[in-house]
């Protein structure tokens, strides 16, 4: 009789041995035998894992930075060889008017004397021909500066003599220009401009407000466009006021038959005080006369420009500020 207790398990189950995936695909597979790893990785995962988010956001980074740089550096290349606007047929810009000055230097001053911005009145010492505005490009010199003045002011008779002088000993050149001194300007006589006074009102206000020197300048450019520009040096500031004043009461000169004040344009100056007067004769809607006066200190200034088919606006406005930008 048998003493073993030992429960009865049963039948055993049959053993399955694990069986490697590539001998599971049978012969003629020809799928490439896996690692040791390989073959326990279970159905459906064989593909390998997709990189992590940070991982392909930092790949779009560094993608567009170097389209970015491709890019911008194409386009600039191609804008280094392309011709200027203005150089192409048709897309110039269009002249407003302007005029091409050359460099604007201030004068020298003489020995101890300063700038007018170191007075409070605004005292100018330097030579007035000086301050005057130089020909623009293109302009052909008129009136005043295509000669020098018959009738010196007191400060220039020295010059003026030392001039005719050298050109009567044949010391100058034959041309005119070249025995004149070098500066923009030309004096003229101080009781009465022949050029732009019209009637004796101009001259006795010269005289009352006692009038110590006085420059011309003058050009007519290829538009048709004249221009004349006088410096006028009074006593004090408070002479070149009263001038200033009164003289902005007259609507005429030899040039422009008669003028209104413009109440509604802004002009911009370098520094002073500043009138301007339009002619009443237009051509289309545009003047055919401009008359700007200007104060700065004991100096006044009287801008002209005149042209049958029209004054241009931004001419006038580039010259009244820039010869005001001569006398700060």
């Amino acid at each position: 009789m048998s003493t073993d207790i030992t429960p009865n398990p049963g039948p055993a189950e049959p053993f399955e041995p694990i069986v490697p995936v590539a001998e599971a695909a049978g012969e003629g597979n020809d799928a490439v035998a896996p690692g040791p790893l390989d073959a326990f990785v279970p159905a459906g995962h064989g593909e390998s894992p997709e990189p992590p988010k940070r991982d392909r956001k930092r790949l779009w980074q560094v993608g567009g930075a170097l389209l970015l740089t491709v890019v911008t550096g194409a386009a600039t290349a191609v804008a280094v060889t392309l011709p200027e606007r203005t150089d192409l047929p048709g897309l110039a810009t269009p002249n407003d008017g302007r005029y091409v000055f050359p460099e604007l230097t201030m004068p020298p001053l003489p020995v101890g004397a300063s700038a007018p911005s170191d007075y409070k009145i605004k005292t100018h010492a330097a030579d007035l021909r000086a301050l005057l505005l130089p020909l623009p490009k293109g302009a052909v010199g008129t009136g005043p500066s295509a000669a020098p003045s018959a009738s010196a002011s007191p400060s220039a008779s020295a010059s003026a003599s030392a001039s005719a002088g050298a050109s009567a000993s044949g010391s100058a050149s034959a041309s005119a220009p070249a025995s004149l001194p070098p500066v923009a300007g030309r004096w003229m006589p101080c009781d009465r401009d022949m050029m732009l006074a019209k009637d004796d009102q101009y001259t006795h206000l010269l005289v009352s407000d006692a009038c110590r020197g006085a420059a011309a300048q003058g050009w007519t450019t290829k538009d048709g466009t004249r221009t004349e520009l006088r410096l006028i040096r009074f006593g004090s500031a408070d002479e070149a006021g009263n001038f200033f004043s009164s003289v902005n009461q007259t609507n005429a000169t030899t040039d422009i038959n008669s003028t209104s004040l413009d109440v509604t344009g802004t002009y911009k100056v370098a520094l002073g005080q500043v009138n301007v007067r339009l002619s009443d004769a237009k051509a289309g809607n545009v003047p055919t006369g401009r008359l700007g006066w200007l104060q700065n200190g004991d100096v006044v200034t009287l801008v002209q420009m005149t042209n049958p088919n029209g004054v241009p606006d931004q001419a006038f406005r580039q010259i009244l500020l820039l010869q005001s930008s001569l006398l700060v």
